[in-house]
């Protein structure tokens, strides 16, 4: 999962005499809809003088979303979990979420693309000059703002546009095909944890927004935590109908609908006593970009069988 990877401290150092090493961020007037300034998810302005040609892509979700815009082939390095499409796999990789200011700089970046940057990275991209904005959709909408952002940015504006409203059509029709249905309680796992305390979604979460609209209750939406751990003990309070799993396919203690049902306490579980433990394409609901609408489909065939038509997994590249 994206939002849980550790972010190594950066030396902050700029290049002498690189190509691209500016002393500042490039800033232009910037007004109406063909501009390119934006506002990211941290509240910064972010303006360019010209379209991004040479973009850094450090986010899996925002590489879809460049790919889907037609960008993808201006993105000359990406962190080494964007492995979509197929395409991505031939652009060099930095492997990690913070690479050192010395392989950005040396990339001779337009724009860098993130999410939630740790103050080292920000301090390293500001003190190299490079240009860089922040995206981390908290709910379904979101994504398409995003993409639409992303868009303006490399000057592809209508082409993000037409994405966003293929997103948002994508995400009503769902809405409106399970509105009305009796809601199952979901608990939906993250992340199998340690110490018999998987993570769940909080209200605050992307995940949280894709139960809502695949028609579920989130057992644990009543926190306002984005995501949480929580005990065994907790669950069985909860009394989920169903358990969506979005750990199966994790590099990382990957989880199956046998290994849930074989842990202590568990068969006390409604949905476990139903076999209504389901697993998702962890790709799909865990990256807010242009495919999390095969995730929402997804999730509506497994909490409404009949109401929406299940989307054929693709196997990772």
């Amino acid at each position: 999962m994206e939002l849980l990877q550790p972010w190594p401290l950066l030396v902050v150092t700029c290049l002498l005499m690189a190509p691209g090493c500016r002393q500042g961020p490039a800033t232009a007037p910037a007004s109406g809809p063909d501009s390119l300034e934006i506002t990211d998810d941290l509240g910064r302005k972010v303006r360019l003088a010209r379209p991004a040609e040479r973009i850094i892509s450090l986010s899996p979700a925002i590489t879809e979303a460049l790919f889907a815009i037609d960008c993808g082939e201006r993105i000359v390095l990406r962190d080494e979990w964007s492995d979509h499409p197929a395409a991505a796999l031939k652009i060099e990789s930095v492997g990690s979420f913070a690479p050192g200011a010395e392989s950005i700089v040396a990339a001779r970046p337009d724009l860098l693309l993130t999410t939630w940057p740790p103050p080292p990275l920000r301090a390293a991209l500001d003190a190299a000059g490079v240009n860089w904005a922040a995206f981390a959709p908290a709910d379904l909408a979101g994504v398409g703002t995003a993409v639409e952002r992303v868009g303006r940015l490399c000057g592809r504006s209508e082409r993000a546009v037409q994405e966003r409203k293929r997103l948002d059509e994508a995400a009503a029709a769902v809405r409106a095909a399970v509105a009305g249905r009796e809601r199952p309680r979901v608990f939906y796992e993250m992340d199998a944890g340690a110490g018999g305390r998987p993570y769940t979604v909080g209200s605050g979460s992307f995940g949280h927004d894709l139960i809502v609209a695949a028609g579920g209750i989130n057992v644990f939406g009543d926190t306002d935590q984005p995501w949480l751990q929580v005990s065994a003990e907790a669950i069985l309070v909860a009394r989920p109908d169903v358990i969506v799993l979005a750990d199966v396919d994790v590099i990382d203690s990957p989880q199956s609908a046998a290994s849930v049902a074989a842990r202590p306490g568990w068969s006390a579980l409604q949905a476990v006593q139903k076999g209504r433990i389901h697993p998702v394409h962890t790709d799909w609901v865990a990256r807010p970009g242009p495919r999390v609408i095969h995730g929402l489909r997804q999730l509506a065939s497994i909490l409404h069988p009949g109401a929406v038509p299940a989307p054929i997994v693709e196997d990772r590249p």
